[in-house]
């Protein structure tokens, strides 16, 4: 799990022991106290998807509608180390409660201005985020919802699913589910030395990965895995054609909407030399045999 912190369900709960020759003493200002905090640490929302329990929290739309919200939910293991510049590998079960109350580190990327060239993020970065109205208690009786995911743009080198740019306030208004990821960028998502040590397009395989957890799991969230659209803006829109035209993507979503972005232009595609190339530059540049 890298970084992230895995919350055992022990260790979250609120454990009130009161001897037997002190029962007398508990006023009713204490009880409240304690039934007050014991309401704070088990507000939330629980689900159990396949690799463990998750707890949300709930947020509000535009409207004042109340939601569920699943922040940082790992869906492949850590790229890092012998990982780094490999296909994504499903994330590990995990004990107890894992905490999805808040949104996981963005991939690594520099500034989209051409000037703006600081380094933030990380490589542990593999998380999506859930939000449905669907309250967990009640999405079984009520139906499945439509799923939304959505795909950010930003060239392939900078951007991510967090809610700084993509929150779910406007969509949630609607009886639908949107699902937003994040996948590696720049060369840590792209670079190809057009062999078996670096095959390149991790990227669009993490966006694979990602869809194969949505098909996987959605349903918990009160999602229908049979009625799943892709979308994204710009490199997300490309993404989106690219997976009507891979085989790698064949079931795993149902409709795509490509918004000023399509996998035929220039700037989507590079030729195998090119990226190669491109691939003994870096290294160059890096002093890296």
């Amino acid at each position: 799990m890298g970084t992230r912190r895995v919350a055992d369900i022990q260790q979250r709960s609120v454990c009130v022991q009161i001897s037997t020759q002190h029962q007398a003493e508990m006023t009713p200002y204490m009880f409240a106290v304690v039934l007050a905090l014991l309401a704070a640490v088990l507000a939330g929302d629980v689900v159990v998807i396949k690799q463990g329990q998750l707890k949300g929290h709930r947020l509000t739309t535009r409207k004042g509608r109340e939601i569920s919200a699943f922040q940082g939910i790992p869906y492949a293991k850590p790229p890092v180390g012998k990982l780094r510049f490999q296909p994504p590998q499903a994330a590990e079960p995990w004990s107890g409660v894992l905490d999805a109350t808040k949104e996981a580190p963005i991939c690594v990327q520099r500034g989209l201005h051409p000037a703006d060239l600081e380094v933030r993020g990380q490589e542990d970065c593999l998380y999506l985020n859930v939000y449905t109205p669907r309250i967990p208690a009640r999405a079984a009786e009520l139906g499945p919802l439509d799923v939304m995911v959505w795909i950010h743009g930003g060239g392939w080198f900078t951007g991510s699913g967090n809610t700084d740019m993509y929150g779910p306030q406007y969509l949630l208004d609607k009886d639908v589910i949107l699902v937003t990821i994040n996948y590696r960028l720049g060369t840590l998502g792209f670079l190809s030395t057009e062999d078996a040590v670096c095959p390149g397009n991790n990227g669009m395989k993490d966006q694979v990965a990602a869809l194969r957890w949505v098909r996987d799991n959605i349903a918990v969230f009160g999602g229908n895995p049979n009625s799943v659209t892709i979308f994204g803006v710009s490199a997300g829109a490309a993404s989106s054609h690219l997976h009507m035209l891979s085989p790698a993507s064949k079931g795993l979503f149902h409709r795509s909407i490509s918004q000023s972005g399509i996998a035929t232009r220039g700037w989507a595609v590079t030729r195998k030399e090119k990226a190669k190339a491109l691939a003994e530059q870096v290294a160059g540049l890096l002093d890296c045999p």
